[in-house]
């Protein structure tokens, strides 16, 4: 599966992993997903892994669909929660960037994009060198 999770109540956080093609079905379908875990809560941070995500070609066309979309999925979320999007790659990055720009004003919670796990990790309130940081590292490292 191109889009895996998995909720870490003990972090407040919902970890989540883009591998390869992600399409803008299975995004939303991750994000739908998540939501009906049974650990999930709408105050959690959200920290997108998308170092190994190639995105499908398609992916620009369909940037304002996702963002449409997704509206549903906003209200599940507290105001207070953010979503932190680790992507190193400049394609990953670029489009990670181009959805964040057009949500702007749309969606209630904060949304960064990250070159780095530690920036990614201190904008999903993880504090560098903290036990939480350790334990989040371990579960991403897998």
């Amino acid at each position: 599966m191109p889009v895996t999770f998995k909720v870490l109540p003990e972090a407040n956080l919902v970890l989540s992993w883009f591998r390869g093609d992600v399409s803008t079905a299975q995004h939303i379908a991750a994000f739908q997903a998540y939501t009906a875990d049974p650990l999930f809560d709408g105050m959690q941070h959200v920290l997108i892994d998308m170092s190994d995500c190639t995105l499908e070609s398609s992916y620009f066309d369909d940037m304002l669909r996702l963002a449409y979309q997704m509206k549903n999925y906003y209200t599940v979320r507290d105001l207070s929660s953010k979503t932190s999007v680790y992507a190193p790659g400049d394609v990953a990055y670029g489009m990670s960037r181009m959805y964040q720009s057009i949500t702007e004003g749309n969606s209630p919670w904060a949304f960064g994009v990250f070159r780095t796990r530690k920036e990614a990790m201190g904008f999903a309130d993880i504090q560098t060198g903290s036990a939480q940081e350790a334990h989040v590292t371990a579960i991403w490292e897998g």
